[in-house]
Protein backbone atom coordinates (compact mmCIF):
# COMPACT_ATOMS: atom_id res chain seq x y z
CA UNK A 1 0.00 0.00 0.00
CA UNK A 2 1.35 3.41 -0.97
CA UNK A 3 0.79 6.62 0.97
CA UNK A 4 1.93 9.64 -1.03
CA UNK A 5 2.92 13.17 -0.07
CA UNK A 6 2.76 12.68 3.70
CA UNK A 7 4.19 15.51 5.80
CA UNK A 8 6.37 14.44 8.75
CA UNK A 9 4.05 16.47 10.99
CA UNK A 10 1.05 14.45 9.82
CA UNK A 11 2.03 10.79 10.12
CA UNK A 12 -1.30 9.78 11.69
CA UNK A 13 -2.40 7.90 8.52
CA UNK A 14 0.74 5.80 8.67
CA UNK A 15 0.31 5.21 12.41
CA UNK A 16 -3.27 4.01 11.87
CA UNK A 17 -2.06 1.62 9.15
CA UNK A 18 0.73 0.25 11.37
CA UNK A 19 -1.80 -0.19 14.17
CA UNK A 20 -4.21 -1.98 11.82
CA UNK A 21 -1.47 -4.33 10.62
CA UNK A 22 -0.25 -4.97 14.18
CA UNK A 23 -3.69 -5.56 15.66
CA UNK A 24 -4.10 -8.96 17.30
CA UNK A 25 -0.44 -9.85 16.72
CA UNK A 26 1.78 -10.54 19.72
CA UNK A 27 4.88 -10.14 17.59
CA UNK A 28 5.59 -8.16 14.44
CA UNK A 29 8.70 -6.69 12.81
CA UNK A 30 8.67 -3.60 10.60
CA UNK A 31 11.80 -3.14 8.50
CA UNK A 32 12.27 0.57 7.76
CA UNK A 33 14.07 1.54 4.57
CA UNK A 34 15.03 5.05 3.51
CA UNK A 35 17.96 7.38 3.09
CA UNK A 36 19.46 9.33 5.97
CA UNK A 37 16.94 11.98 6.95
CA UNK A 38 14.01 10.18 5.32
CA UNK A 39 12.09 10.06 8.59
CA UNK A 40 12.53 6.52 9.91
CA UNK A 41 13.02 7.65 13.51
CA UNK A 42 10.29 10.28 13.11
CA UNK A 43 7.88 7.50 12.18
CA UNK A 44 8.78 5.45 15.27
CA UNK A 45 8.52 8.58 17.43
CA UNK A 46 5.07 9.37 16.05
CA UNK A 47 3.86 5.78 16.45
CA UNK A 48 5.01 5.72 20.08
CA UNK A 49 3.07 8.93 20.66
CA UNK A 50 0.08 7.34 18.89
CA UNK A 51 0.34 4.47 21.42
CA UNK A 52 0.36 6.97 24.33
CA UNK A 53 3.96 6.19 25.22
CA UNK A 54 5.37 9.12 27.16
CA UNK A 55 9.07 8.26 26.74
CA UNK A 56 11.26 10.46 24.58
CA UNK A 57 11.94 8.51 21.39
CA UNK A 58 15.37 8.94 19.83
CA UNK A 59 17.42 6.97 17.34
CA UNK A 60 19.34 4.10 18.97
CA UNK A 61 22.31 4.72 16.68
CA UNK A 62 24.98 3.98 19.28
CA UNK A 63 23.10 1.55 21.51
CA UNK A 64 21.49 -0.69 18.85
CA UNK A 65 18.12 -0.81 20.66
CA UNK A 66 15.73 1.43 22.55
CA UNK A 67 12.75 -0.19 24.24
CA UNK A 68 9.54 1.64 25.12
CA UNK A 69 7.01 0.28 27.65
CA UNK A 70 7.93 -3.36 26.88
CA UNK A 71 5.82 -2.88 23.76
CA UNK A 72 7.85 -1.06 21.12
CA UNK A 73 11.42 -2.02 20.25
CA UNK A 74 13.43 0.35 18.04
CA UNK A 75 16.69 -0.80 16.42
CA UNK A 76 19.24 1.11 14.37
CA UNK A 77 21.55 -1.20 12.42
CA UNK A 78 23.40 1.47 10.45
CA UNK A 79 26.92 0.27 9.53
CA UNK A 80 26.58 -2.93 11.57
CA UNK A 81 27.99 -6.18 10.21
CA UNK A 82 25.71 -9.22 10.17
CA UNK A 83 28.22 -11.28 12.17
CA UNK A 84 28.34 -8.57 14.85
CA UNK A 85 24.55 -8.44 15.01
CA UNK A 86 24.30 -12.20 15.39
CA UNK A 87 26.97 -12.16 18.11
CA UNK A 88 25.03 -9.43 19.92
CA UNK A 89 21.96 -11.69 19.91
CA UNK A 90 19.83 -9.73 17.46
CA UNK A 91 17.59 -12.73 16.78
CA UNK A 92 16.93 -13.22 20.50
CA UNK A 93 16.11 -9.53 20.87
CA UNK A 94 13.79 -9.64 17.87
CA UNK A 95 11.98 -12.68 19.26
CA UNK A 96 10.49 -10.71 22.17
CA UNK A 97 6.76 -10.14 21.90
CA UNK A 98 5.94 -6.62 20.78
CA UNK A 99 6.24 -4.29 17.84
CA UNK A 100 9.77 -4.08 16.44
CA UNK A 101 10.98 -1.28 14.17
CA UNK A 102 14.32 -1.99 12.50
CA UNK A 103 16.18 0.79 10.68
CA UNK A 104 18.84 -0.12 8.11
CA UNK A 105 18.12 -3.85 7.81
CA UNK A 106 19.95 -5.35 4.85
CA UNK A 107 18.73 -8.10 2.53
CA UNK A 108 20.63 -10.79 4.47
CA UNK A 109 18.89 -9.91 7.72
CA UNK A 110 15.54 -9.66 5.97
CA UNK A 111 15.99 -13.17 4.58
CA UNK A 112 16.99 -14.56 7.99
CA UNK A 113 14.02 -12.86 9.65
CA UNK A 114 11.59 -14.16 7.05
CA UNK A 115 12.80 -17.69 7.78
CA UNK A 116 12.60 -17.23 11.57
CA UNK A 117 9.44 -15.14 12.01
CA UNK A 118 6.07 -14.93 10.30
CA UNK A 119 5.11 -11.26 10.59
CA UNK A 120 7.70 -9.22 8.67
CA UNK A 121 6.52 -5.99 7.04
CA UNK A 122 8.64 -3.55 5.03
CA UNK A 123 8.12 0.20 5.04
CA UNK A 124 10.00 2.05 2.32
CA UNK A 125 10.25 5.80 2.80
CA UNK A 126 11.07 8.02 -0.15
CA UNK A 127 11.96 11.58 0.72
CA UNK A 128 10.61 14.43 -1.37
CA UNK A 129 11.35 18.09 -0.75
CA UNK A 130 8.81 18.62 2.07
CA UNK A 131 6.89 15.33 2.14
CA UNK A 132 7.48 11.58 2.11
CA UNK A 133 6.04 8.59 0.28
CA UNK A 134 5.51 5.46 2.39
CA UNK A 135 5.20 2.06 0.77
CA UNK A 136 4.00 -0.55 3.23
CA UNK A 137 4.06 -4.18 2.23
Amino acid sequence: MLFSDIDLNNLIKICFKIDEISKDKEHIIFLLYGDIGAGKTSLVKEYAKFCNIKDIVTSPTFSLLHEYDDKIFHYDLYNREMSDLLNLGILDLLSNNGIHFVEWADDNLKEILQEAFSNIITIKIDKNLQTRNYEIG
